[in-house]
């Protein structure tokens, strides 16, 4: 189990562009400039790795919204084949035309 105190990807990042900014206050006008390109550059990654892990939570949230409708459906039709009288029958097909009317079906 992870640290609660453990540092992220993102922590570190922050960290080498904080390091960065104080190593620059104290550096050349030459070594400044690079450590700007370099400052830039962390900031880039950070900003496209962030950009990955958004896409990739969607594209999970997209996948198990799609699974969660396939587990519904499989549990109605438990729960119709689970009915024992016509009169059951005949309530839970109200209940799905009611629904369908709803949804716009």
């Amino acid at each position: 189990m992870p640290e609660a105190n453990a540092k992220t990807p993102m922590d570190h990042l922050q960290d080498a562009l904080e390091e960065l900014g104080r190593a620059r206050e104290k550096a050349g006008e030459d070594v400044s400039a690079s450590i700007d390109t370099a400052r830039e550059r962390i900031a880039d990654a950070s900003d496209e790795l962030s950009d990955r892990g958004q896409g990739a939570l969607k594209d999970w949230r997209e996948q198990f919204g799609g699974a969660a409708d396939d587990a519904l459906r499989e549990l109605g039709r438990w729960a119709i084949r689970a009915q024992r009288s016509p009169e059951a029958l005949a309530e839970l097909s109200r209940e799905i035309s009611k629904r369908e009317a709803e949804v716009g079906g």
